[in-house]
């Protein structure tokens, strides 16, 4: 990298740098948040400018700053039960079926994206929530996230007073978190149901086994088409027929892939139809 060039060509290869380590890309309308994001870092690090950012890019490739620029550049918005009629659906309309069509009492739910976690530490809480109607069940929550400050965060499960203030149901915090300091420690027994692990969904290699239930919101449309079709390939890889999948309001599944076809019911949820790995079918529900 070069400390020469002008501001929007800097800007153009830190996008690039971005797009080769996650795959996801900043529109020309969200480029502006690059800038931005980094504003810290460059503060922290004593760097002048995003030019003397890119030299120390270049002379560090794959060191503790280029980690740090990359998950600075990545929108880690997550909020508690986001989008409240998506967790409705699935507490009163996903869960029920699939635990009136399982083989075995073993729930296993992935989410792909989780950023601090508050999406998989959410779908604990609603199921122990739903009382008795999980007792003798295995429970298994994955969250996944290219960012690995995002999953240290996820891992420690502790948030500021501010994330508390956000969808997260006065019931839920009474029960499930203690003050800790200034922030709030989620309690054992729900962390204790989720495993976090840093992954890029491009390539889920580390992910094993497949799952009653993804969600994957509102992180497709970060990918160039190619790359979406990729990670919905990763995504079907670890479904079987009658895997839920969710996706963010207003996604679109990438063409031309036919794994996946339209069905309407409920909006932005997904089904398995028939085994993947034979290039199976996810029908959208949309309603």
């Amino acid at each position: 990298m070069s400390g020469t060039g002008t501001h929007d060509q800097t800007i153009a290869r830190l996008g690039d740098l971005l797009a080769s380590r996650t795959g996801q890309i900043l529109t020309e309308a969200r480029r502006w948040r690059i800038e931005t994001s980094l504003r810290p870092l460059l503060r922290a690090r004593g760097l002048p400018s995003l030019d003397a950012l890119l030299v120390a890019l270049d002379a560090d490739p794959d060191g503790m700053l280029t980690r740090q620029a990359i998950d600075a550049m990545l929108n880690h918005e997550s909020s508690f039960f986001r989008d409240h009629a998506v967790f409705e659906a699935i507490e009163h309309q996903v869960l029920p079926r699939i635990r009136d069509q399982a083989r075995e009492k073993v729930l296993r739910i992935w989410s792909a994206g989780c950023s601090t976690g508050q999406e998989a530490y959410s779908l604990a809480m609603m199921i122990r929530r739903m009382g008795d109607m999980w007792d003798g069940w295995r429970i298994h929550i994955l969250g996944t996230d290219v960012s690995e400050l995002s999953i240290a965060t996820a891992r420690r499960g502790c948030y500021a007073q501010m994330d508390m203030q956000r969808g997260l149901p006065v019931n839920d915090l009474l029960r499930w978190f203690r003050p800790l300091g200034e922030d709030w420690q989620i309690a054992e027994e729900i962390r204790a149901m989720v495993t976090f692990q840093a992954d890029n969904l491009l390539d889920t290699s580390r992910v094993s086994g497949l799952f009653d239930l993804i969600l994957c919101r509102n992180l497709l449309f970060y990918f160039p088409e190619d790359k979406r079709r990729l990670a919905q390939d990763q995504l079907a890889r670890h479904a079987r027929p009658g895997t839920f999948l969710v996706l963010g309001a207003g996604e679109m599944l990438a063409g031309g892939n036919n794994a996946f076809t339209n069905c309407r019911e409920l909006s932005c949820i997904y089904i398995a139809e028939r085994p993947i790995a034979a290039n199976g079918v996810i029908s959208r529900l949309a309603g």
